[in-house]
């Protein structure tokens, strides 16, 4: 077993550590529209692919490119000299430096280039390089198509663990004038599987590295398929004011967008922007569903929003 392998239990023992790490309330920021509306209405949000999100670097992966070429190499180099019939070329001890090489590929190619006594050291070795060159940047490209893949293939909710944050009522709640859905997630029973997909979001300078799971999948070995899961949770630090837990669902690019079901929200903060009208519409869904309602305020001594109930709960 490699470092890289993941049993199953070991993956529910972490995730038996973060169900007893999930934050007390979550919450929903929205613009007032008829989406938003109707997720209030019918106790929904919406799931998407990472690729609608505003950040280009959602579920990225990177991986070393010569790392995973030399051991793909490594597992097909019989397959390489069989289907370009090198025996032809090579003698056996030739082949037997080749299998013992760390890296064959190399190794095969300084073989072949030196049978031509036509060409100097100097420019074999300029060959090599170039030709090495070549088959990297060929591999890097394949960084973008699978981070592509595995973004269409990954929906994803977000939420904030933190209600009176300036600018997240800025970016996502239409400057202050729309509003938030607040969970309790200490109501949530266990066994509920919106436990299970709920993930905190790592914010880390460099990208998620998935070195070690695709050398991991060459030859058929142990595969963890929980990379693109991995990758969804890791963000620059420049996103770290979201203080953000999100819903990661791997249900792959054949599955469309879609609305979740949720519990009924435990509370609803309208924005201190919000508009007569807006606030009428908030209201009466609240009402009718027996949910508090509070609007928020600006402090008037410090960056701070303040939330100010509107009388008691709400009853239809």
């Amino acid at each position: 077993m490699t470092d890289s392998t993941i049993t199953l239990d070991a993956i529910d023992r972490a995730y038996a550590l973060k169900d007893r790490n999930l934050p007390s309330k979550l919450y929903k920021f929205r613009a007032i529209n008829d989406f938003s509306v109707s997720n209030f209405e019918n106790d929904t949000v919406w799931l998407c692919s990472a690729d609608k999100y505003n950040d280009p670097y959602e579920c990225a992966t990177t991986w070393s490119v010569q790392d995973v070429l030399r051991e793909h190499t490594k597992s097909n180099i019989n397959n390489l000299i069989a289907h370009a019939k090198l025996e032809e070329h090579l003698s056996p001890a030739e082949l037997a430096v080749v299998h013992a090489a760390d890296d064959p590929m190399m190794e095969l190619t300084k073989l072949l280039i030196g049978r031509h006594e036509d060409i100097s050291p100097v420019k074999r070795d300029e060959m090599i390089t170039a030709l090495i060159d070549v088959s990297n940047r060929i591999s890097a490209d394949n960084i973008p198509r699978m981070n592509c893949l595995i973004q269409r293939g990954m929906k994803i909710c977000s939420f904030s663990s933190r209600l009176d944050s300036v600018v997240m009522w800025g970016h996502y709640a239409d400057s202050h004038s729309g509003f938030v859905m607040e969970y309790d997630v200490t109501t949530w029973p266990p066994g509920d599987i919106r436990r299970r997909i709920l993930h905190p979001v790592i914010y880390r300078q460099r990208l998620f590295d998935a070195t070690k799971y695709h050398l991991q999948a060459i030859g058929k070995k142990d595969f963890n398929n929980l990379f693109g899961a991995i990758a969804a949770i890791h963000k620059s630090p420049d996103w770290s004011y979201e203080n953000e837990w999100r819903f990661v669902i791997p249900m792959g690019e054949s599955f469309s967008d879609q609305n979740y079901p949720m519990p009924t929200p435990s509370a609803i903060y309208m924005g201190s922007r919000i508009s007569a009208n807006d606030r009428g519409i908030i209201m009466r869904i609240a009402e009718r569903k027996g949910i508090p309602v509070s609007e928020m305020s600006l402090s008037p001594f410090e960056f701070c929003l303040i939330p100010n109930l509107i009388g008691e709960a709400l009853h239809a």
